[in-house]
């Protein structure tokens, strides 16, 4: 197809959408990558961040997503790669995805979009301006495109609380997203403001060697990377007969359950923790060794913060902790398009009025979509590429999208529905269910698992789908770009999770024979003694009675 498409962004979003650009017959198109890497977020950077839109995960970071529910649908990750894999890892494993389909060709690094304006002759041909600029020469041109995909993600500009006497605070402050590591800082005493999954990280390291002060106005519902049972917990999360039972049940009753088991593993009252909203009001905070620091004292729970002194800070609850030397305000971001005028896109309070979170109703032409506009319990890495095979065919016109009225009603019921679940914060404005959402624009593409029909043909099949891992590759068994591999990637999803941890030979002691051991060596101290009171020997024994 000659039409040109231009994607923003050549993170994790970006490339699955040049891919499946390319794979519906989209022959011209540009990713254009203001870094000199691929990989957006997950390209682990020592330096500051150069925009103020830019963000990066520290050192450390580790997945919250296992690897079998990270993978794209027509590529497994690595069997040999941990469930909870390092961020170098994901690094790795987008450049090996580029590499397998050809990707890199498509994409211009170095090249920074400044801003995106309607063709003068959109009204008529759905075209837009980019301006672009060339990091390596500094030149800065104009280009037109046919069709365009915003694929650079929610993790914008971030979000830095006020509080009073912040101003005068000595210590050194700082974002979550500039920490780097233990070595970027300094001091022995901090504060970490915020109840996220990066406070919980950031709080554990620096535990280790500083006294951490973790500030929290809620408190929140703590989760872990395991299930009792050693497996990744989306491993037992994501499955369709779950999301049904899920459905169907009164939410007070799950969510009474799930406290139960929440604080069997967790004690969340003890430790002062419990939040005053349930369990599905907002996304888990995933933590694995924050019970141990509070607990040898090194991590300590406070309140919010209520005002700032010159070396110290001042709680809510009155309480005051001096000679502070860091502060990282774990408190989340603010979505934001710096090169999109206000006038096209004005996103307040972090709430986004789009159809399906892709689609701007206002526009007169659909030749402008967003990726990754969403905040699953569970992997982006699927969700931008079921969104990028839905717009690929919206551009070709295979897909109708509904009239602007509809697509606002569908926007004001998803808000509705939102605010009558989630609890109002920047973090909840842009929720999805993650397998539902899936399956709502699999249906749409064509490639949704028919399960009337696996029940007749393929009954085995069927219960995997129904009652194990909802994995990606389910959206590969049938309809556009099908691939081969996709029955045996999810019948072989154990197999890739116990791959990482066979790491030295294990000894299996057969418990067959430890029973009939065991009954060999019984028989035989009868057997035994049975001999020695019929002997003669034994009548001295006898005789005491």
């Amino acid at each position: 197809m000659e039409k040109r498409v231009a994607v923003i962004g050549a993170g994790s979003s970006g490339i699955t959408a040049v891919k499946n650009l390319v794979e519906a017959g989209f022959n011209q198109v540009v990713c254009y990558e203001r870094r000199d890497v691929i990989g957006g977020l997950w390209f682990y950077k020592e330096t500051a961040a150069r925009w103020n839109d830019e963000a990066c995960v520290n050192r450390s970071t580790v997945v919250n997503t296992s690897k079998e529910f990270l993978a794209y649908s027509d590529f497994p990750m690595p069997d040999y790669f941990a469930n909870f894999c390092h961020n170098s890892d994901v690094e790795e494993y987008l450049k090996k995805y580029c590499k397998h389909f050809g990707i890199e060709k498509y994409i211009k690094l170095n090249t920074e979009v400044l801003s995106l304006k309607k063709h003068r002759s959109y009204e008529s041909t759905g075209k837009w301006e980019i301006q672009i600029k060339d990091h390596f020469t500094g030149n800065e041109s104009l280009e037109d495109f046919d069709f365009v995909i915003v694929a650079n993600g929610h993790h914008g500009e971030p979000i830095l609380p006020k509080f009073p006497g912040l101003e005068n605070f000595q210590g050194v402050t700082m974002h979550s997203r500039d920490y780097k590591d233990v070595r970027s800082t300094s001091g022995s005493r901090a504060v970490i403001v915020g109840i996220g999954n990066s406070a919980g990280d950031i709080s554990v390291e620096l535990g280790k060697c500083m006294k951490v002060f973790l500030s929290t106005r809620s408190g929140a519902w703590f989760h872990f990377r395991l299930h009792p049972s050693g497996l990744p917990w989306d491993y037992y999360y994501h499955n369709r007969l779950g999301y049904f039972l899920r459905q169907i049940l009164p939410r007070s009753y799950r969510n009474s359950k799930v406290k139960d088991k929440l604080k069997k593993r967790f004690p969340h009252d003890l430790f002062h923790l419990t939040p005053d909203f349930e369990p599905d009001d907002a996304n888990p905070t995933l933590v694995d060794d924050l019970t141990d620091k509070i607990a040898s004292g090194r991590v300590v729970i406070k309140p919010n913060i209520k005002l700032f002194t010159k070396k110290g800070v001042i709680f809510e609850d009155g309480t005051f902790e001096d000679n502070i030397d860091l502060v990282v305000f774990a408190t989340g971001y603010n979505i934001v398009y710096p090169f999109i005028d206000k006038e096209l896109l004005n996103v307040q309070d972090n709430k986004v009025s789009m159809y399906l979170l892709m689609w701007l109703p206002e526009l007169t032409k659909n030749t402008l979509a967003f990726l990754g506009l969403c905040q699953p319990i569970g992997s982006m890495f699927p969700i931008a590429e079921m969104q990028s095979r839905f717009i690929a065919k919206v551009f070709k016109g295979e897909i109708v999208l509904p009239s602007k009225d509809d697509m606002c009603k569908e926007i004001c019921a998803r808000n509705k529905w939102q605010s009558s679940i989630y609890h109002d914060s920047p973090r909840n404005t842009i929720r999805v269910p993650w397998l539902p959402y899936l399956d709502q624009l699999a249906k749409a593409v064509g490639c949704k698992p028919n399960m009337y029909k696996l029940l007749v043909t393929e009954p085995r099949l069927f219960w995997r789908l129904l009652t194990g891992p909802g994995v990606s590759y389910q959206y590969r068994l049938e309809g556009p770009n099908a691939w081969p591999g996709a029955r045996h990637a999810i019948f072989t999803v154990m197999d890739r999770i116990k791959k990482p941890f066979a790491t030295r030979p294990l000894v299996q002691r057969n418990a067959s024979w430890g029973k009939q051991f065991v009954l060999m060596t019984m028989s035989f101290v009868v057997f035994a003694a049975a001999t020695f009171f019929a002997s003669e020997d034994s009548k001295w024994y006898l005789k005491c009675f």
